[in-house]
């Protein structure tokens, strides 16, 4: 039909969503594709001919693939897993006082068929399980909300792509090109507010609404960012860096790079090569192990409750000596060993993670940072998603309304696990969706009680870890269950109470949820 308006509009509607094995058979052959459809790559790895383009299929990238395309495999291709999201692109076209709409083989100009480039494939995954959860079930959207979904899904791929800038006033870009052309000299507040064409204070403003960050702290991230580049490039030199940046004092650049970076410009320089050394009692060997780095040496120096002065100031001096003879350059530390920063700073260069907010990822993210593998954490990120969303809906469809409670025993009192602020309280209540018993606090971490004031607890499932045996936890544990509430609360009843390992502390890293997610499937999917 020929199109005489030339108000169009392009629309996406929604088909399906489905996960899906490629190829279906074994041996060479060639696939024309029928439709349109979006293919995200869940497992395994291959070298396919799409269009005549050799293409290295991997995990956790999006493919656009349309109407009449040619996928060539060889012989012998590995199996791959994929959610594919079917589409249909419509151009709305008005004709005179009417739209109309038309099939159309052509997509928007950003938004190009073959392998498209994201920067948060992880964002990418959850976006997908989301509008995989709402297109099935007897709760299934209706197809306007399906294509919504559809649509938001597009936007954040375009939007998102590596090249693309963000969203901003034009008065704003303006100055930050300003910083990028001329960041490696001497730029004042004044020189930023000129290029804009603003006064210097509604510049400052506007500029810290769009950004979140004054001009300043945003031109010294960019230079941050650029000397982080040249830092990992050979043979540079810390006061030539500094100098490339806009800094004249070298003193003052690496002060303010330990700042943003967290470590000097000497220790970055290494950071691919740098021996680890961890000082954590919160597993964080964990997180370097689960991106394939195996530390030199790992201690915990918190003096746990029920451990005497003798025995701690023992233990204290065998393992800083171990730190030591580790001969480690970077010791990854939590909160825990805050009072031992000076003892550190004799041994290696200490690195402590902010704990201002209880936030496991961005630690985690942060150490792969640190030391070169922020690729590395991507994936284990996309994969413990891909494990949590496998597991939730094997729980659900196994335990049905049945709720579930988590308990810690300690030498002081009784802790119930809330819904909420807490790595595994997020992890279970949240990620997983099961439900809560009746006495989970709603907006507490955690509710602590005297062991006599232990109410009939609501819940099908009850998981209890005794905390600090040697200060006394056996003691609180006992009297808690010579209470009438604990011999009446069901789950007691029916024998589903387990003995838990310290899940609390394993739910700050990704290998340590993925055991509490194992562990959840072998008691409870039946």
């Amino acid at each position: 039909m020929p199109l005489r308006s030339s108000k169009t509009n392009q629309l996406y509607l929604f088909s399906s969503l489905r996960k899906r094995k490629f190829p279906v058979h074994q041996g060479a052959g060639s696939h024309r594709i029928g439709v349109h459809v979006l293919c995200f790559i869940l497992e395994g790895e291959a070298s396919l001919l799409i269009d005549g383009v050799l293409c290295r299929i991997r995990p956790f990238e999006l493919y656009l693939l349309v109407p009449g395309m040619i996928i060539d495999v060889p012989d012998r291709c590995s199996l791959i897993t994929y959610y594919g999201l079917f589409f249909q692109p419509v151009m709305l076209v008005k004709e005179g006082k009417k739209f109309e709409g038309v099939k159309s083989l052509s997509l928007s100009g950003a938004f190009l068929p073959g392998h498209i480039a994201i920067r948060q494939p992880q964002q990418v995954l959850q976006r997908l399980l989301h509008m995989h959860d709402q297109s099935r079930g007897a709760a299934r959207a209706d197809a306007f909300s399906l294509r919504l979904l559809l649509e938001e899904f597009i936007s954040f791929i375009i939007t998102n792509a590596p090249e693309q800038r963000e969203a901003s006033d034009e008065r704003i870009e303006r100055s930050i090109i300003y910083m990028k052309e001329n960041y490696t000299g001497k730029i004042s507040i004044d020189h930023l507010a000129e290029a804009a064409e603003m006064t210097t204070t509604a510049y400052s403003r506007l500029f810290r609404k769009m950004k979140v960050a004054s001009p300043i702290e945003y031109l010294n991230q960019i230079r941050m960012d650029k000397a982080k580049q040249l830092l990992d490039q050979e043979d540079r030199r810390v006061k030539e860096v500094a100098d490339f940046v806009g800094f004249r004092s070298e003193f003052y650049f690496s002060r303010m790079f330990q700042r943003l970076v967290g470590v000097s410009p000497t220790v970055y320089m290494k950071r691919g090569t740098m021996k680890i050394a961890v000082a954590s009692s919160l597993g964080f060997h964990e997180h370097l192990q689960s991106i394939g780095i195996e530390p030199v040496c790992v201690v915990d120096l918190f003096q746990y409750p029920g451990i005497g002065e003798q025995a701690y100031s023992k233990q204290l001096i065998e393992q800083l000596s171990e730190l030591k003879r580790s001969k480690c350059d970077l010791i990854i530390a939590d909160h825990y060993h805050l009072h031992l920063k000076d003892s550190f700073k004799q041994i290696a260069t200490p690195y402590f993670l902010d704990f201002s907010v209880w936030d496991w990822k961005r630690n985690f993210v942060k150490i792969a940072e640190l030391v070169n593998r922020e690729r590395e954490a991507e994936a284990v990120l996309t994969r413990l998603d891909l494990s949590i969303e496998d597991a939730k809906r094997l729980l659900h469809h196994s335990m049905g309304e049945e709720r579930i409670t988590v308990m810690q025993v300690s030498h002081r009192a009784v802790g119930i696990q809330g819904k909420t602020d807490h790595p595994l309280n997020e992890l279970i209540y949240k990620e997983l969706a099961l439900k809560p018993g009746g006495q989970v606090p709603e907006e507490m971490w955690r509710l602590e009680i005297p062991p006599e004031a232990l109410p009939v607890l609501d819940t099908e499932h009850l998981f209890i870890q005794k905390h600090h045996v040697l200060a006394g936890s056996e003691e609180i544990f006992k009297r808690m269950t010579q209470t009438a509430a604990w011999q009446e609360t069901g789950a007691i009843q029916e024998g589903n109470i387990h003995a838990i390992p310290n899940w609390f502390v394993m739910s700050w890293t990704p290998l340590g949820r993925q055991h509490i997610i194992k562990k959840l499937i072998d008691l409870l999917a039946k």
